[in-house]
């Protein structure tokens, strides 16, 4: 009994630290990865002022006639305005009328060009970001020593946590199974444990399995096994709860959990481990229940329901 209780006392310490570890390692890759996206944003928000710069320059070279080197401010009637209304552009008066034209043509193409360079920048930063809230759900998550050495094994494979030793040739990778849980009606739920087992439960299930998500919250997927036949509305109640107790959701009441047959499941290539795009869903509002939750997984261990 000593033995045990030590045992147990420090597997649960190195669960501790290795989870707190990764956490802080994470949190600081989410960090950056949100001031980056922030500044983006910002950017992008200039860029949009570009149609502004266009039309100085346009307005600048109708006007050249009236302008000679040394001005600091062109006064004119913006002829693109409905009622011709008098406007103050800026000038450099170092330059020559025309080439203030010029100037701020390039100012307007290069923002053009930002804008687009920008866009795509910012959804490839959004898509981090939603990863990332998806490893720390995933790691808060974790049951087991395993779980958390799996969890860095994925980040290390996409490139974002530098692996810590050369893998050993023919080293065997940590590889941890689902969750499983019955619901009372003796139907079998599985839940991911990371993105990459998301990724692998989703793909291994059958089309008219059901599959359950918490709405625009990170968390794991949840395959509902079907056989074949319509589950009972308390069994996908209870599967939906087992998708928001293991979410970023956990600790809240009302959460809302998406769910559709698996057959509407779709990754797109080359997306991150997790992302799906699904259609054809419909959603449910549930509370998690750690107690009911327990005793569904002691169910899935049970020969007798």
């Amino acid at each position: 009994m000593v033995d045990g209780f030590y045992g147990e006392r420090e597997t649960a310490e190195r669960i501790r630290q290795r989870g707190s570890d990764l956490i802080k390692a994470v949190t600081n890759l989410r960090n950056r990865a949100a001031r980056k996206l922030e500044n983006q944003r910002k950017e992008l928000a200039e860029a949009e002022d570009r149609e502004l710069l266009r039309l100085r320059g346009e307005l600048i070279t109708a006007n050249l006639y009236a302008m000679q080197k040394g001005m600091r401010e062109l006064v004119c009637q913006n002829y693109y305005a409905p009622d011709c209304a008098e406007v103050k552009i800026p000038l450099d008066p170092l330059l020559t009328p025309q080439q203030n034209a010029a100037g701020y043509y390039k100012r307007y193409n290069k923002a053009k060009t930002a804008e687009k360079m920008l866009t795509e920048q910012i959804a490839k930063g959004e898509t981090d970001l939603d990863y990332l809230d998806s490893v720390l759900t995933c790691i808060h998550c974790a049951e087991e020593e395993r779980d958390l050495i799996e969890i860095r094994q994925e980040l290390e494979d996409n490139g974002y946590l530098r692996a810590k030793k050369a893998a050993k040739k023919g080293m065997k990778r940590a590889k941890s199974k689902p969750m499983e849980f019955r619901s009372t009606a003796g139907l079998r739920i599985s839940v991911g444990r990371n993105n990459v087992q998301n990724d692998r439960l989703t793909k291994e299930a059958r089309g008219d399995d059901i599959w359950l998500h918490t709405k625009n919250i990170p968390g794991s997927h949840v395959i509902l096994v079907t056989s074949g036949e319509t589950p009972p509305e308390r069994s996908v109640l209870q599967a939906a709860m087992l998708a928001a107790l293991h979410s970023g959701a956990a600790t809240s009441g009302q959460v809302p959990v998406d769910f559709t047959q698996v057959r509407h499941v779709h990754k797109p290539a080359g997306a991150k481990p997790g992302f799906v795009i699904f259609e054809k869903n419909r959603t449910l509002f549930v509370t998690p229940d750690r107690a009911l939750a327990e005793r569904l997984q002691k169910g899935a261990s049970s020969p007798h329901l």
